[in-house]
C-alpha cells in the first residue's frame, strides 16, 4: 500500500496539480487573512448560528459553530464584521489589517425604550412615542397559531375587544378599539397594511407573515388618517429580510376544533317525559269536565297510583291493544316516531350536524438581505374544517416583499400578495338538528336523504341542503404596492408609493327541488362580483438635529385613492328539462331574473406633521389633515382633523438620574380630532328607484325618488383626549403603561325620520353627540432571569363607558305627579333602544323576579297570566305591566376587561406561555327558562331547560309552553367569564444537535386555544353566546 502511494505522488502530472493547488492557495493567502474567534452572549455562554459577514460583501460570510467558533476569510484591509443572530443586537466591528482574532459578546434585544414601533407614515422609537400605542411582535406570533391576523389580538392588548369567530375561518366576528363611538356609522378599525390602507379581507392576510403588528388607540396617533381613524387604526407588518445568510423556513400545523359549549339535549326518555308533562300541564289548567282521565298522557308503564292499565286503555274507545302506540297517539307522535321508539331507535342529530374539524396549514419562505437588497418570499396553504359539518376555509396565499438600493439615492421596492379562497361545502343546518325529533329516520329504505326525518312538515332534515344542494364560491384577491424612495440633501426623503388592488368572487349556489317550497327543476343564483381600488401616497420627509439638541421630524403627504366595484346577479327557477347542469345553465329556466349594481368612490387627503424632540426629554407631536370624500354632501365635501400632543421623558431629568430604580418615566398627554366617513357610498344623494308600469296592457320602466339628498351631510368627528404614564423600575424588572382617556363624537351620522306627509321614510343627517372615557394598564414583570430559567408575565386590565348625550334634538315635556309641566328634556329613541344620559348597550327592560305559582291564579290573572308564566316585576304596583314598570338592569358590555399572560424559558430550549382572560359587569338574554310556546313542544325537540309544573312547581322556570307575551319578557343573566385564551408549549432542538445537520433551528410546539371556561353563564359560550370551538394544534418549524 505504502509503495501504491509512492508511485501516485512520484506521477508528473499529480506533482504539477498540486504545485497548482499550493501557489492558489499561496495567492489567496496573500490577498486576505482568516479571523477566528469566539462569540458569547452577556452570561457567557457561547452562540451558536450567528452570522458573520465582512460589511458591503455578502459573499465573504459564516456562522458560528457547536462552540460558538466562526472563521472566516477576510480582506487585508481594514474592515467591518457585522455579527447578526435573532433575539441579538446586530454589532458591527471594525478590525484594522493585521487584526486576526476578534472575540464578540452579543446582548439581547432590548425591547423596552429601542423597540421601535409604526406610527403611520413612518416609524418611531417607543421612548419617543407621545401617543396612546401598543405593540404586538415575535413574542405573541411565534407563539400563537393563528388562521388569521386577528387572532393574535385576542386577549392581547387593553383597550382592544375581539369576540372570536367561530367558524373554520377564524378572525372576529366584533372588533371594537376603546369602545363604541358611534350609532350607525362602522366602528371597525382601520387596517393598514405595510404603510398602506388595506380594504381587502383580513383573512386574505397570512398570519404566518406577520413580523407585527400595532395599535393606535388615542386620536392623536389616529389622526393622521383623518376621516379614516375615529375606530381605531391597525398597522400591520409583514416580514422582511434580516440576516446576509439566506434562511429558508418550512412550517407545518396540524390540528382539530373540538366543539365546547354543546347545549344538552333531551335523552329519549327526557324527551317523551317532556312531551307528556306538557299535555299533562295543559289539561291541568282545562274546566274538570274537559279533563282528561288521570295519567292519560302517563306511560302505561309507569302510571299513578289508583290507575290501572285496563282503566288507562279504556280512556280510548277504540284502544287497538297496543299500549305504547296508544300512548304515543295521545301524545301526537307520528307513526314513524312510533315505529322507531318502539325499536329502540334513537337520533342524535347533533352529532350528525357537529364535528371535531380537521385543521392544516403549510408555510414555506425564504428571506434574506445582502448589502443592496432586501426580500421575502413566502407561500402558505390552510385547509380547515370548521366544527359544523361543511364548514371550511380553504386559502392559498402567496407574498413578496422586496426592497432594493438601486443608488446611494434611490430604493424601490415592491410589497405584493395574492389569494385564492373557496369551498363547495354547504353547512348543515344546526337550528333544524336542535328541532329535530330523536324517534325520526336520516335516510329513505332506499340510503336517499329523507326530507322530512318524522313527516313534520315544519321541519326538513339537518343535512338536506348539504345533501342535494350544489355550490361553488371562490375569491381572488391581488393587493400590490409598489414604492420608490429618494435620498435628498439637507436631510430629506421623498417616497411615492402606488397600491392597487383587484378583487373577483364567483358565488353560485343551486338549490334542489328535492328540498321543501323549491319549484320543480330547482332554482339557481350566479352571483359575479369584481372590485378594483387604486391609491397613491407621495410622502416628503424631513429629518434634522441641530445643535444636537433639537430634532425635527417633518412629513408631508398627500394621498389620493379610487374604489369601483361591478356586481352581476342572475336568477332562474323550474329548470327544464331537469336541474342537472343547475347554474352551469343558467339560461334553461323559465323564469330568469338579471340584476346588477356598480358602484364607486373617491377620496383625497393632505397631511402635515411635526415630531420635535429637545434634548431627548421634551417630546411634541403636531398634525393637520385635510380629507375629501366622494359620499358627503356638495357643501361639506372635506373635512379638517387636527391634532397635538406632548411627552416629557422625566426619568432623563437630573433630579432623577442619581434614582436607581427608575429606568424610565414618562408622561404624556394627548389631544386629537378623527373623522368618521363609513356610511355609505351615496347617503348624501337623491336615490331613484325603478319600478314596473302597466298601461293599456304594457309593461313600462318607472322612475320615482326614494331618498332624498342632504347636501350638508359631512363626517361624524370625534375629539378625544388622552393622558399616559410610560414607566420602567428595577432595572425593567417592572414596566407598563397607563392610559386615561375622554372622546366625544358628534354629528353622528344617523337617518332622521321624515314626515310621513313628505313621502320619504328617512334623510341621512348629523345629529346627536355620544361621550366615550375609559383607562388602560399594563403591567409586564420580568419574574425570573437567569441563564437557563426565564420567566415574564404581563397583566392588563381596562374599563370603558360611553353615553349618548344627545339625539335628534326633538323636545318634549317633562310632568310631575299631578300632570303638570314643569319642564322639557331631550327626547329619547325608544324603538332603536337609545336613550339620553345612558349607554348604548344599557338594559332598559322589565325585571323578571320568578314565576307564578299555584295560590295566585286571581293576582296572576291581573297581567294575563296563569300559574307557570313568568313574573314581572310591578313596580309601581298598579296592576299592570307597562312602560312605566321598566328598570336599568345592567349593560350587554363588560365593564372591566383583564388578561394575564405568562412566559415561561427553561434552559433556552423549552417554552411554555398561556393567556388568561377575564370580562366582567355584563349581562345578556338568557330566555332558555321561559319555555315559551315558540318551542313546539308538542311536536319537536329542543334544548333540554328544567321546567314548572303544578305537581313540580320552582320559580326558576317557567311551564312548558308559558306565555311570554304582553308585554315581551326577557330574562338577563350574568356572563362574566374566566377563559384559558391560549396555552402553548413549544421545544426547541439544541443547537449542537442540529447544526450538525444544517438546521439552524427546529421547534416542535403544542398549542390550545379555548382550553376552558369558568362561568355561571350556562346557555352557551359566555364570550360568543354561541359553540364555540376548542382548538389543539401540533406544529413543526425548521429553519435552514
Amino acid at each position: 500500500m505504502k509503495q501504491k502511494i509512492l508511485r501516485f505522488f512520484s506521477d508528473a502530472r499529480v506533482r504539477m496539480v498540486l504545485l497548482f493547488l499550493i501557489s492558489t492557495v499561496y495567492v489567496q493567502a496573500q490577498s486576505g487573512r482568516i479571523v477566528t474567534g469566539v462569540v458569547k452572549d452577556a452570561t457567557g455562554e457561547t452562540v451558536i448560528g450567528v452570522n458573520v459577514t465582512v460589511k458591503g460583501n455578502a459573499a465573504l460570510g459564516t456562522i458560528t459553530d457547536l462552540d460558538g467558533k466562526y472563521s472566516l476569510n477576510v480582506p487585508a484591509q481594514k474592515s467591518t464584521l457585522v455579527f447578526s443572530f435573532i433575539g441579538y443586537q446586530t454589532i458591527e466591528k471594525t478590525i484594522d489589517a493585521n487584526t486576526r482574532t476578534l472575540n464578540v459578546t452579543m446582548a439581547e434585544d432590548s425591547k423596552l425604550l429601542d423597540e421601535v414601533v409604526v406610527v403611520g407614515y413612518g416609524t418611531m422609537k417607543r421612548k419617543d412615542v407621545t401617543g396612546a400605542v401598543a405593540h404586538i411582535g415575535e413574542e405573541v406570533t411565534k407563539n400563537r397559531a393563528a388562521t388569521n391576523a386577528l387572532d393574535f389580538l385576542v386577549g392581547t392588548v387593553p383597550g382592544v375587544h375581539i369576540t372570536p369567530s367561530t367558524d373554520a375561518a377564524g378572525g372576529a366576528s366584533g372588533l371594537l378599539i376603546r369602545g363604541k363611538q358611534s350609532l350607525k356609522a362602522s366602528t371597525s378599525p382601520l387596517i393598514v397594511l405595510d404603510g398602506v390602507v388595506f380594504y381587502g379581507n383580513i383573512d386574505d392576510i397570512n398570519p404566518n407573515d406577520i413580523e407585527s403588528m400595532d395599535i393606535l388607540k388615542d386620536a392623536s396617533s389616529t389622526a393622521i388618517y383623518g376621516s379614516k381613524g375615529s375606530a381605531g387604526v391597525i398597522l400591520i407588518n409583514t416580514k422582511k429580510g434580516s440576516t446576509e445568510k439566506p434562511i429558508i423556513n418550512v412550517s407545518t400545523k396540524i390540528g382539530v376544533a373540538q366543539a365546547t359549549f354543546m347545549p344538552q339535549m333531551p335523552t329519549a326518555e327526557q324527551y317523551m317525559q317532556r312531551r307528556s308533562d306538557y299535555y299533562k300541564t295543559i289539561d291541568y289548567f282545562k274546566p274538570g269536565d274537559q279533563q282528561k282521565g288521570l295519567g292519560y298522557y302517563d306511560n302505561p308503564d309507569n302510571l299513578p297510583d289508583g290507575v290501572s292499565r285496563e282503566q288507562w286503555a279504556g280512556y280510548d274507545n277504540s284502544f287497538s291493544g297496543d299500549y305504547i302506540e296508544t300512548w304515543m297517539q295521545r301524545l301526537e307522535f307520528n307513526p314513524i316516531e312510533v315505529t322507531n321508539y318502539k325499536a329502540g331507535k334513537f337520533v342524535d342529530w347533533m352529532d350528525l350536524v357537529y364535528q371535531n374539524g380537521l385543521r392544516q396549514d403549510y408555510s414555506a419562505s425564504v428571506s434574506g438581505k445582502t448589502a443592496r437588497t432586501n426580500y421575502y418570499v413566502a407561500l402558505g396553504y390552510t385547509n380547515n374544517d370548521g366544527i359544523v359539518v361543511g364548514d371550511q376555509f380553504r386559502a392559498s396565499r402567496s407574498r413578496v416583499n422586496l426592497d432594493t438600493e438601486i443608488t446611494k439615492w434611490l430604493n424601490i421596492g415592491l410589497n405584493a400578495q395574492f389569494v385564492h379562497k373557496g369551498s363547495d361545502k354547504i353547512k348543515a343546518d344546526t337550528g333544524a338538528a336542535k328541532a329535530a325529533s330523536p324517534f325520526g329516520d336520516v335516510y329513505e329504505a332506499d340510503g336517499s336523504i329523507k326530507v322530512r326525518p318524522w313527516d313534520d312538515n315544519r321541519i326538513a332534515n339537518p343535512l338536506l341542503s348539504l345533501s342535494v344542494d350544489d355550490k361553488y364560491y371562490r375569491t381572488q384577491n391581488f393587493n400590490s404596492s409598489v414604492y420608490g424612495k429618494l435620498t435628498l440633501p439637507f436631510g430629506f426623503t421623498w417616497q411615492t408609493t402606488f397600491n392597487v388592488r383587484y378583487g373577483w368572487r364567483k358565488d353560485y349556489y343551486f338549490d334542489s327541488d328535492i328540498k321543501p317550497g323549491v319549484v320543480a327543476g330547482g332554482k339557481a343564483k350566479r352571483e359575479d362580483y369584481s372590485d378594483y381600488e387604486w391609491s397613491i401616497d407621495n410622502m416628503l420627509k424631513w429629518n434634522r438635529t441641530f445643535a444636537k439638541i433639537h430634532n425635527f421630524d417633518f412629513t408631508f403627504v398627500y394621498t389620493a385613492e379610487k374604489y369601483q366595484n361591478w356586481k352581476s346577479t342572475g336568477n332562474n327557477e323550474g329548470f327544464q328539462p331537469n336541474g342537472t347542469l343547475s347554474y352551469h345553465a343558467i339560461q334553461s329556466g323559465i323564469t330568469p331574473t338579471v340584476s346588477s349594481n356598480d358602484e364607486m368612490q373617491t377620496g383625497n387627503g393632505l397631511l402635515w406633521r411635526l415630531n420635535y424632540s429637545l434634548m431627548d426629554r421634551y417630546l411634541l407631536t403636531g398634525s393637520v389633515r385635510r380629507d375629501g370624500f366622494s359620499a358627503f354632501g356638495q357643501n361639506n365635501p372635506f373635512g379638517v382633523f387636527s391634532t397635538v400632543a406632548a411627552g416629557w421623558r422625566i426619568s432623563e431629568e437630573k433630579f432623577l438620574k442619581d434614582v436607581k430604580w427608575i429606568d424610565n418615566l414618562k408622561l404624556r398627554f394627548s389631544w386629537g380630532q378623527t373623522g368618521n366617513r363609513d356610511i355609505g357610498r351615496y347617503a348624501a344623494f337623491s336615490r331613484l328607484t325603478i319600478t314596473n308600469v302597466i298601461q293599456n296592457g304594457v309593461n313600462y320602466k318607472g322612475v320615482y325618488p326614494s331618498g332624498l339628498a342632504n347636501r350638508d351631510l359631512k363626517w361624524e368627528t370625534t375629539t378625544g383626549l388622552n393622558f399616559g404614564v410610560d414607566f420602567g423600575l428595577f432595572n425593567n424588572r417592572l414596566s407598563g403603561s397607563v392610559e386615561l382617556y375622554k372622546n366625544k363624537t358628534n354629528d353622528l351620522l344617523m337617518d332622521r325620520a321624515m314626515p310621513e306627509i313628505s313621502g320619504y321614510g328617512s334623510i341621512a343627517s348629523n345629529l346627536g353627540e355620544i361621550g366615550n372615557k375609559g383607562a388602560e394598564l399594563t403591567l409586564s414583570s420580568i419574574n425570573i432571569n437567569t441563564p437557563n430559567v426565564r420567566w415574564g408575565t404581563t397583566f392588563t386590565y381596562s374599563t370603558n363607558k360611553n353615553e349618548i348625550k344627545h339625539l335628534y334634538g326633538d323636545m318634549i315635556d317633562v310632568l310631575d305627579a299631578d300632570g303638570n309641566v314643569i319642564g322639557q328634556r331631550e327626547d329619547d329613541d325608544v324603538q332603536n333602544g337609545w336613550y339620553i344620559g345612558h349607554a348604548i348597550d344599557e338594559i332598559y327592560d322589565y325585571k323578571w323576579i320568578g314565576v307564578w305559582q299555584l295560590g295566585e291564579e286571581l293576582e296572576a290573572a291581573k297581567y294575563g297570566k296563569q300559574p307557570g308564566d313568568p313574573k314581572l316585576l310591578d313596580v309601581n304596583n298598579d296592576g299592570k305591566i307597562n312602560t312605566d314598570d321598566k328598570l336599568w338592569l345592567g349593560t350587554k358590555t363588560p365593564k372591566h376587561r383583564m388578561t394575564l399572560s405568562s412566559n415561561l424559558t427553561l434552559f433556552k430550549c423549552i417554552d411554555f406561555s398561556f393567556v388568561l382572560r377575564g370580562e366582567f359587569g355584563w349581562m345578556d338574554i338568557d330566555n332558555l327558562p321561559r319555555n315559551e310556546t315558540n318551542r313546539f313542544y308538542n311536536t319537536s325537540n329542543s334544548v333540554w331547560t328544567e321546567y314548572w309544573t303544578p305537581w313540580n312547581p320552582n320559580s326558576k322556570y317557567a311551564r312548558l309552553g308559558a306565555n311570554v307575551d304582553s308585554p315581551g319578557v326577557n330574562i338577563y343573566e350574568k356572563r362574566n367569564y374566566v377563559r384559558m385564551q391560549n396555552m402553548a408549549l413549544s421545544y426547541s432542538f439544541p443547537k449542537k444537535l442540529i447544526n450538525k445537520f444544517m438546521i439552524d433551528n427546529l421547534r416542535f410546539s403544542i398549542n390550545v386555544d379555548n382550553a376552558f371556561v369558568i362561568s355561571k353563564w350556562r346557555t352557551s359560550d359566555p364570550l360568543t353566546k354561541a359553540i364555540t370551538p376548542r382548538i389543539w394544534t401540533f406544529g413543526v418549524n425548521i429553519t435552514l
